[in-house]
């Protein structure tokens, strides 16, 4: 019975690796001293874990409804995005995703997005338009959608560290 239900599991080992090496991208990696490839591999792995919780949270939540587990369901999807998002990543997302007309909302909620937001946003942020129904995303969109919300971090903070510099 024990090896039916480690067996079972194997499914997020390979979900796993399809998140690292299709998302995060560890294959593409051109690197050619040993070393650096070990570094990027080591943080890429970390991000292919963070893609994973976002993208559990859906598919979790979408195999506990087909289910009837309705509570079950809601209750993983409206976690607050912190769990798995620093503060600025999740706030950078969400005037991102607000923004009407190329104007950003004027405040950001009182209370922090749920992770199914933030699914949903970073999918959306890769261009995942869901044109097959499943509310499921794919590693390559997750991971597009991930790394435009990088760049956006970065945008911000170094337009935080010029403004600073410059003394506003």
């Amino acid at each position: 019975m024990k090896i039916i239900r480690v067996y079972s599991q194997r499914w997020r080992v390979e979900d796993y690796h399809k998140a690292w090496k299709t998302g995060a991208g560890v294959e593409r990696q051109g690197m050619t001293e040993p070393e650096n490839l070990e570094r990027i591999v080591l943080i890429l792995a970390f991000v292919a874990i963070r893609l994973m919780q976002l993208r559990e949270i859906q598919t979790l939540a979408v195999q506990l409804k087909a289910r009837g587990l309705k509570e079950q369901a809601e209750a993983i999807e409206l976690q607050p995005c912190r769990n798995v998002l620093t503060q600025d990543e999740w706030r950078i997302l969400y005037l991102n995703a607000n923004k009407r007309g190329g104007r950003y909302p004027k405040k950001l909620p009182s209370e922090v997005t749920t992770l199914k937001w933030a699914y949903k946003a970073i999918s959306k942020l890769g261009g995942f338009y869901d044109s097959k129904r499943t509310g499921i995303a794919s590693w390559a969109t997750m991971w597009l959608g991930w790394d435009k919300l990088q760049d956006m971090l970065s945008g911000y903070y170094l337009s935080k560290e010029t403004a600073e510099l410059i003394g506003f």
